[in-house]
This record gives C-alpha cells, sequence and structure tokens, in this order.
C-alpha cells in the first residue's frame, strides 16, 4: 500500500485549512477601564425590586426593630426561654458580675432622658471597672463571704494539750449518749464555749469498768445544754497551755483510756478533736481504733522536721555534740558569715565603699575579662 501519497495528502488538507480561517474577533483599539465602584443607591436597585429593606448604610446606621413575623403557634410564643445559668450561681449570696449588654444609643437616651448630653471628650467619660477587679469593688465581696473552717486553723503538736482536749470529747460524747442525742447532734457544729465549760467538762469524773464500759460519775446535763446552744463564731475561747495540760495529765486515773469506743462514739470524738485541735484522724486509721489510747495514739502524731538541723538536734546533736571541731547550723554558711564571725566584715565593708565596688554581688560590673579570652570572645 502507498503510505508516502496518503501523508502528502494530510499535509495539504492542513495547509488548506489555515489558510481559509478567518479571524471570529478584531482586535480592540483602546482598552476601557473598568470600574468596581458603583453607587450605593444605584446598586440596591438594581438588587431589588421597589423599596430596598435596611438602613441605606448598614455599617453606620442600625436598623430599626420591626415586629418579626412568625409561623410558630402562640403556644411556642407564650413559653418562656429556660434559663442555663447554674443553680449554684442563681442562688448564691454574692453580687455576680451583670451579663455582657449592648449600649444604649444616643438616640434612645434622649427619648428616655430629654437632658442627656453626648460625652465630647475622654474626661467626661465614666470610668467603669474591668471585670477583672470586680471582686475588689467594695459590696461585691464581704466578711460574710470569707471561708470559715471546721477544724481548728493552728494544729496543737504537744501530746499533753491533745489529751486533755481528748478527755473532754469523751465527756461530752458520754453527756450526749446518757441525755439519748447523740445521734441527733453527732453531725452537727459543737459550741465550743468559754473557759469555764472546758473545766466543768475536765472535772466530770469517768467511771470505767472492767469491760471496757464507761459513764459519767456526775450530771452531765449542765454539758449537754452547752453543747447544744446557738454558738456565736468571732468567740475565741481561752486555751489551755501546755504546762496546765501537763498538770492535769498527772492528776488523771489513766483507766479512762481503756474504755472500747463503738462506731458513733468513734466518729463524733474524731470530730470534736478536729475542731478543738486541729487533728484529723484519717477514716482508714479510725477504722483500727478500739480504744481511747487508740485515739490518743492516731491523733497526736509530731510534725515533721522542715530542716535536717532540727533532725540532728531531735537526736542531741546526732553523735556530733561531742566533737569539738563540728558546728550544727539552720542555714548555709557563706564567706560572709565567716568574715562576721572573725570580726573583718566591718573593715571589708568600708575599703569596698571607699572604691566604689559593691559589698555583695557584682552590681554592674563586667565578668572576668580573662574568661573571655579563654573562650576566644573579644
Amino acid at each position: 500500500m502507498p503510505r508516502i501519497p496518503r501523508v502528502r495528502a494530510l499535509q495539504s488538507l492542513r495547509r488548506a485549512s489555515s489558510c481559509s480561517a478567518v479571524p471570529s474577533r478584531t482586535p480592540f483599539a483602546s482598552v476601557r477601564a473598568i470600574s468596581t465602584t458603583t453607587p450605593a443607591h444605584g446598586l440596591r436597585d438594581k438588587l431589588f425590586k421597589g423599596e430596598a429593606p435596611g438602613p441605606e448604610d448598614p455599617y453606620t446606621q442600625r436598623p430599626e426593630p420591626e415586629d418579626a413575623t412568625t409561623n410558630l403557634p402562640q403556644e411556642a410564643l407564650q413559653q418562656t426561654r429556660r434559663d442555663r445559668t447554674p443553680r449554684a450561681l442563681r442562688e448564691t449570696r454574692l453580687a455576680m458580675p451583670p451579663k455582657r449588654t449592648e449600649a444604649t444609643t444616643e438616640k434612645e437616651l434622649s427619648a428616655v432622658d430629654p437632658n442627656y448630653t453626648p460625652a465630647t471628650s475622654l474626661d467626661d467619660l465614666v470610668d467603669i471597672e474591668p471585670v477583672d477587679k470586680w471582686w475588689d469593688q467594695p459590696g461585691h465581696w464581704g466578711p460574710e463571704s470569707e471561708f470559715r473552717g471546721f477544724g481548728r486553723a493552728e494544729k496543737l503538736v504537744d501530746r499533753e494539750v491533745v489529751e486533755v482536749y481528748l478527755r473532754r470529747a469523751v465527756v461530752e460524747v458520754l453527756a450526749l449518749k446518757q441525755a439519748g442525742k447523740l445521734s441527733e447532734w453527732a453531725t452537727k457544729k459543737w459550741a465550743e464555749g468559754p473557759r469555764v465549760a472546758l473545766n466543768a467538762a475536765l472535772e466530770t469524773p469517768i467511771v470505767a469498768e472492767e469491760d471496757g464500759a464507761s459513764s459519767l460519775g456526775g450530771d452531765g446535763a449542765a454539758i449537754v445544754e452547752q453543747l447544744t446552744r446557738e454558738h456565736d463564731e468571732a468567740e475565741v475561747p481561752e486555751r489551755v497551755s501546755l504546762e496546765e495540760a501537763q498538770e492535769m495529765v498527772k492528776a488523771w486515773d489513766p483507766s479512762w483510756k481503756d474504755i472500747v469506743l463503738d462506731t458513733e462514739a468513734k466518729f463524733a470524738i474524731r470530730k470534736r478533736l478536729y475542731q478543738l485541735t486541729g487533728s484529723l484522724i484519717p477514716d482508714a486509721r479510725l477504722g483500727a481504733t478500739r480504744t481511747v489510747r487508740h485515739v490518743l495514739t492516731m491523733a497526736y502524731k509530731q510534725p515533721k522536721p522542715k530542716k535536717l538541723a532540727e533532725v540532728l538536734e531531735q537526736q542531741r546533736g546526732g553523735g556530733f555534740a561531742e566533737l569539738p571541731n563540728v558546728r550544727l547550723h539552720s542555714k548555709k554558711i557563706g564567706p560572709i558569715d565567716r568574715e562576721i564571725e572573725l570580726g573583718r566584715w566591718k573593715v571589708i565593708k568600708e575599703e569596698l565603699e571607699k572604691r566604689n565596688l559593691p559589698v555583695t554581688g557584682t552590681a554592674d560590673l563586667a565578668g572576668h575579662k580573662e574568661r573571655k579570652w579563654v573562650r576566644g570572645v573579644e
């Protein structure tokens, strides 16, 4: 088959088509400038047929409120919107910050107050505190909103003082149990009362039997009346000193510590002891207690020393007290402390001040020049 003549026929066809093609568009002689700015009225008239809704300039003019029409039933319109504010905030006594609202326009203020005059300078505006300073303003946070803990703020660490208040708690629990009011007052806060109430509870004898049972040797009606009365939160009772507690503990018969306690009595004693001494017995340890002696062991806990020097002092020097060349200090001893001990620091300080050199630290002086040389830094 002859292939070459057919290829020549295709080439001639392409030449004929290219010669007979005529451009459909004529080139523009000039380019017209295109502008994107259109008058606002003309654009609004083109977008809407008839009167256009809304203000003419939506960026500077606020639309007037209109009664919106809706297809919802009347029951849905009358139903109020649910308040999703948490219950704790709705029932709180605190003055909470107001919700964010929209400022009233000048036209609306003029309709309400005819004597309203707009501010013309920054000095005429009212200075409003920000939200982060809301609680510092008067009336927003008062003494009634301050936290009041149940237990004593300062924890008692002396064993004799803790034992005195433990005996008072035991006497009060026995008095309430004898009056049949322990179940009622086990979860309430008892009045601490003055020093007279403390002495009356400590002077009441405790009768301990062989089987671990116990009872009061006197009348506990006065003690119950003192506990159940209305107490003043601001009342500060007189505390027992360490010397007084030591004398009281020596005068008591130690058999009262062998009293067997039930679950209700242990809970009431733990609560009362926490209120008086600030020592809180954990639930796990309270469940393991059986007698008053066990409760005393759990309630008294010697505080841990904060520094190693205190530990060594409690251990009578830790074996270093007998060494003549060893001393214990509660802080780190520096060069200045050594110079003060030798009596030379006063002279050194005067000489440094004469030369306008810093007494302590480096002040604005540069570092060692030799160090920069070694590191190769100029």
